[in-house]
Formats: structure tokens, sequence, C-alpha cells
């Protein structure tokens, strides 16, 4: 299977059960979107919209930032969509996911305004150790 090198976007209210290989697939009701990995494994690349995790952008041409870095599939790939194009980046190091992903859990803390209570994070912190 070959990876894609450029995406379109099809705007849907539910996901198709195939993905084609190049389609992000964008759904405003659920606000997620889905495609299917741009380094051609096959695997669904799942991102929840939002202001504190991706967004996209659309002006005839697709963009979806931040990178998507599929570090949860085999492939370990990481890319950015940016204006339809794959834009390739080298592979997360398992430090940097763990900072990634706090720096994702801030960030939604921040955009709902509710803190986590700080047992709840220095649980998180040794499980991502």
């Amino acid at each position: 299977m070959t990876g894609a090198h450029y995406y379109s976007a099809s705007f849907v209210d539910s996901f198709p059960r195939h993905l084609e290989s190049g389609v992000l697939y964008i759904s405003t009701k659920y606000s997620t979107a889905s495609h299917s990995c741009a380094c051609g494994c096959g695997n669904e690349v799942v991102t929840k919209l939002s202001a504190a995790k991706w967004r996209i952008v659309y002006d005839g041409q697709i963009s979806l930032k931040p990178s998507v870095g599929a570090v949860a599939l085999p492939c370990n790939s990481h890319y950015y969509i940016t204006r339809g194009e794959v834009e390739w980046h080298r592979k997360l190091t398992r430090k940097e996911t763990v900072l990634a992903r706090e720096a994702d859990r801030r960030s939604m803390e921040e955009h709902r305004g509710t803190p986590r209570p700080v047992w709840i994070t220095r649980v998180w912190r040794k499980l991502f150790r």
C-alpha cells in the first residue's frame, strides 16, 4: 500500500467504513476528522477538533494543525497536512511523545478552565514515564 502525498477534504456527518487514501474526512456534527495514515500503513487516524487540540482550515484546500503524531500506531508517523500537502517530520521519541501529551493535557485544562487535581496529574506522570 502506498502512502498519500496530498489530501482533499470530504465533509461528512459520519465516517465511512473504508477510508480512501488521500481523503481527510471532517464531521462538523461530531467535531472530528479522520483519515488513513499518510504513510500507507492503512491505519485510521482520528483527530478530535477543538480550540485546544486540532483545528482545520479550509480555503479550497485543507490544512490540519498541529501535526499528526501517530505515536499509538506501529508506523509512528509524524507529519503535517498543509494546504493538502503532506509535510513529513522526524518520528517523535518516547520522551517527546510524553511531553506532547502533557502539553495537550495542559491545553485542554486551560481551554476548559478547570485544572485537574494535583494527585491525578502525578498519577498520569508516573504512568507515562
